[in-house]
């Protein structure tokens, strides 16, 4: 069924991952990053029922790294050396993982079907054809600077179908 994916509002972004993460968090709007071809970065795709592609987070490094580290209370000074490294480590992925499965709901309403979380790919990396368009022509976008307490600031890029 074609439809417009509900568009979360900035406080239930926050009061999401607050609940999750059982600490303060900020978000603000801001411009879209850039993000280089070498960039690390986390694309969290979500599906409709049918399997199309309705919704895709984007997670900056820092960000992928503040989340992941907090789900699990992991001293946030892994957080700096995972960006100075450059890298997202493995656990702040599968961490990540659980909190953007659950942000799921965030798109869910009455009037359109049913959206999942799918998968969190870790960039660079492989993602589909599908999201690739979807991140080129997004019929909504919004950029937000989210700051967890104690582990830093980061960017999160909502984009839907």
């Amino acid at each position: 069924m074609p439809c417009n994916y509900a568009f979360p509002k900035p406080d239930a972004v926050k009061q999401i991952l607050s609940d999750l993460l059982g600490r303060e968090i900020s978000i603000s709007k801001t411009t879209a990053p850039v993000l280089e071809r070498d960039t690390p970065a986390v694309v969290s795709d979500y599906l409709d029922d049918e399997g199309a592609a309705a919704a895709v987070c984007i997670t900056d490094l820092r960000l992928s790294n503040a989340l992941g580290a907090a789900l699990t209370m992991v001293p946030a000074s892994a957080v700096e050396a995972a960006v100075q490294k450059w890298q997202i480590e493995e656990a702040n992925l599968e961490n990540l993982s659980e909190i953007v499965n659950v942000m799921a709901r965030l798109f869910n309403h009455d009037d359109c079907t049913h959206v999942r979380w799918r998968k969190a790919l870790p960039i660079p990396g492989e993602v589909t054809e599908e999201i690739t368009q979807l991140m080129a022509k997004p019929s909504a976008r919004r950029d937000y600077l989210v700051e967890v307490e104690e582990y830093g600031v980061g960017t999160l890029s909502i984009l839907v179908a």
